[in-house]
C-alpha cells in the first residue's frame, strides 16, 4: 500500500492512497469516500471479532453503474486480511469481516476503490490484550 508522496501525486486523487487532510474537519467529498471501520476498541489476542466497513456512512456515496465503490479491502498494518467486491447499482459498499489479530500491531486499515475518484483509506487502532 503506497501512500501519496510529495510531488505531482499531491493533487492527483487517482495517484496513491487518499486520506482526509484533517480527520476532524473532513470535506463532504472526503466523507463520502472514506471507509469507516466499526470494531471493538479492545480485543484479546487470537479472539475472533467482527469488523464492519462502510463507505458513505458519513455522507452518502453514489451507487450507480457510472459511479460506485468497486471493492473494500481490510488490512492489519500491512497484512492483507480480506476483500469484498461490489457492482454499481446492484450492491452496496458495506461489509462485515470476522477476523482475529495475532500480533501487537492493532492498526486496522480499510482501503476502498471508487471507480471515479481513486483509492481511499480509513484506520482504526485496536488494543490487543
Amino acid at each position: 500500500m503506497e501512500e501519496k508522496k510529495a510531488g505531482s501525486c499531491d493533487k492527483d486523487i487517482l495517484c496513491g492512497i487518499n486520506k482526509p487532510k484533517d480527520i476532524l474537519q473532513m470535506t463532504d467529498f472526503e466523507k463520502k469516500h472514506i471507509p469507516v471501520i466499526t470494531a471493538p476498541d479492545r480485543v484479546k489476542k487470537d479472539q475472533e471479532f467482527d469488523v464492519i466497513i462502510e463507505v458513505g456512512k458519513l455522507f452518502p456515496h453514489p451507487n450507480e453503474p457510472g459511479h460506485f465503490i468497486v471493492w473494500i479491502e481490510l488490512y492489519n498494518g500491512d497484512t492483507f486480511l480480506a476483500r469484498a467486491s461490489f457492482y454499481g447499482g446492484m450492491s452496496f459498499p458495506r461489509v462485515t469481516f470476522t477476523v482475529k489479530l495475532s500480533h501487537a500491531d492493532g492498526v486496522l486499515k480499510a482501503l476502498a476503490l471508487c471507480n471515479l475518484h481513486g483509492l481511499w483509506q480509513g484506520e482504526k487502532t485496536i488494543e490487543i490484550d
